[in-house]
């Protein structure tokens, strides 16, 4: 029997050109998941402060839009910053032209906002002025000089406050100042009766009484006051 004996193969020297391009897309492939997180982190970032800059971008747009319709005049209509007025707080009619006025609306536009609103009732100048009047009677013994006084602050029209102050009672008004007259008689205790009375009156007309109402209530309460500081039982008639 014959045995032929084969030449050894050799193993090749160099790799196959598709054999390392395989091998090369390997390590690119490994080399992308490394760099994965790393990348991820630095988008995320990136991604955060975009956030943060766009949030600012749109903020400082807020504010100059804001700005642009300060110098360009008011974005609401007078009807729509009137209603948000009197939802906040009640106003006199007075009250609402200024405060409409002062956000840049044109002055027939005020005229014709007051107009509806006096019409729907959502304007009441009568019944603002009641209320008013009625609770510094309650609250602060206010006379009626001091009430008026307190309407006009609120630029309510004077037909209005007349009409108010006439409905006050005549009776009421006169215990305010006998009483008002007493209690500050009693601080006046050891002046003598001049300075006394000069004081009372002087306090009394701070508080909206004078004329011949008022001095009769200071002497009246002066004479009613003993050295005790009690009241007396006889008055000046």
């Amino acid at each position: 029997m014959a045995v032929r004996f084969l030449p050894e193969r050799e193993a090749p020297e160099n790799v196959p050109e598709r054999d390392r391009g395989d091998l090369a897309e390997v390590i690119d492939l490994r080399s992308r998941l490394t760099r994965a997180p790393e990348q991820a982190a630095i988008e995320r970032s990136a991604s955060g402060r975009g956030s943060a800059d766009q949030s600012a971008a749109e903020q400082s747009a807020a504010d100059s839009q804001g700005a642009a319709e300060a110098d360009g005049g008011p974005a609401r209509t007078a009807a729509e910053d009137g209603v948000r007025l009197l939802a906040r707080k009640s106003r006199s009619s007075g009250e609402l032209r200024r405060e409409l006025s002062a956000l840049g609306h044109d002055t027939p536009d005020v005229e014709a906002v007051l107009l509806e609103f006096e019409g729907n009732l959502y304007l009441d100048d009568l019944g603002l002025a009641r209320v008013l009047a009625e609770g510094l009677r309650e609250r602060k013994r206010a006379s009626r000089a001091q009430i008026r006084a307190k309407l006009r602050e609120r630029l309510l029209p004077d037909g209005v406050i007349e009409t108010v102050l006439v409905e006050l009672d005549d009776e009421q008004e006169d215990e305010l100042l006998r009483a008002a007259a007493e209690e500050r008689a009693r601080r006046l205790r050891g002046l003598d009766r001049q300075t006394a009375e000069r004081r009372l009156l002087g306090f009394l007309a701070r508080r909206g009484w004078s004329g011949e109402p008022a001095i009769r209530a200071c002497r009246e309460a002066l004479a009613g006051i003993d050295p005790t500081g009690e009241r007396a039982r006889v008055r000046f008639e």
